[in-house]
């Protein structure tokens, strides 16, 4: 008797661990494919959500309009929910981007900068955008999207000429000169801590060096230590506004302004990760019609941002979006007798 109670109860355990065994990932699954918001059409799972917290997280410093009161689970749901209605907008638009017109808006784009080499390319945009160009290629869906829609329904008012002038005389002494100089740049055979130490010692030395002997600037720019692209000409930038110097380098743009004609800068690390000195050949004034354009586009560019992030709070109230997320209802004050919400 004894031993068949113990049979029965080995069997039903047994029997207990092959069913949770079993059922486990089926919770699992069902648990990530769990819907947490719907837009529109689209629908936003846990699973989405996982997948889009490695990539939020890589992007939030270039994200303007976040919101850091938020817990890092609402910011996600929004990224996600304002995704998803570019996504919906540009599907009414009949606004499509597959694999051949990412192709061809790299294609053109290198074309522009006049690059051939697509690894040359890819160092470009990671310099230009400063994020990895695995991540960069993964949003350029999302953002020729965005620019067709900016295109073709949202309306971005151009700079008046007093937001120019604001913004000359708040950048003027960064981007309000032109200067003639010589840089020597040393790039690291590696990423290693020890290759690091190793190239700004070395470089800290130049320094020193050409401090005793300024002569020689020029001499050991034109040597083969010094980057390829540079040593033809022994180091010389010509006469380039600081403005364009902006665009191209916002660290070297920053290293120059306060540097005196013949000035020497300390070591520094540019946008390409290269050690580099810098020595002032020439500087003098930049009128600001001459920089106009430019600070046009810039400040274009912000108003299209502000407006794009408008159009999207906006959209927010005309879309239908309903959320099942209860932390998130919480958190936004959202009852459960509402189907739809935008967030002020």
């Amino acid at each position: 008797m004894k031993t068949k109670q113990t049979y029965a109860r080995s069997f039903l355990a047994a029997g207990m661990f092959v069913s949770l065994f079993f059922q486990t990932p089926v919770q699992t699954a069902e648990s990530l494919n769990r819907v947490i918001a719907t837009v529109g059409t689209v629908s936003i799972s846990e699973l989405d959500l996982d997948d889009a917290g490695e990539k939020y997280n890589r992007l939030q410093k270039h994200l303007k309009h976040e919101d850091f009161r938020k817990s890092l689970r609402t910011r996600i749901i929004d990224f996600l929910i304002d995704r998803a209605i570019v996504d919906v907008v540009a599907e009414e638009e009949s606004v499509q981007v597959n694999e051949q017109r990412v192709e061809a808006e790299i294609e053109k784009r290198m074309e522009v900068m006049g690059i051939t080499s697509r690894k040359q390319f890819e160092k470009a945009m990671e310099a230009s955008s400063n994020m990895p160009f695995e991540l960069w290629v993964t949003e350029l869906p999302y953002q020729i999207k965005k620019g067709q829609l900016l295109q073709l329904k949202i309306a971005v008012p151009p700079p008046n000429e007093q937001e120019i002038r604001t913004w000359y005389n708040q950048n003027k002494d960064k981007v309000g000169f032109e200067i003639r100089y010589r840089i020597i740049a040393i790039a690291p055979e590696n990423d290693s801590v020890q290759e690091e130490n190793k190239l700004f010692k070395e470089v800290s030395e130049i320094r020193k060096s050409i401090l005793a002997d300024p002569s020689s600037f020029a001499l050991i720019a034109g040597s083969p230590r010094n980057d390829p692209t540079l040593r033809s000409r022994r180091g010389m930038v010509e006469w380039i506004s600081s403005f364009d110097l902006y665009k191209y380098s916002k660290i070297t743009a920053t290293i120059a302004a306060p540097l005196p004609n013949g000035g020497l800068s300390d070591v520094f690390r540019d946008e390409r990760k290269r050690y580099c000195i810098l020595k002032i050949e020439g500087k003098r004034a930049t009128p600001m019609e001459n920089l106009r354009g430019g600070i046009q586009n810039i400040l274009y560019r912000d108003k299209e941002e502000d407006t794009f992030h408008k159009w999207l709070k906006e959209s927010r109230a005309e879309i239908p979006i309903q959320i099942f997320d209860e932390n998130y209802r919480k958190e936004n004050k959202i009852t459960l007798k509402e189907e739809t919400f935008h967030v002020d």
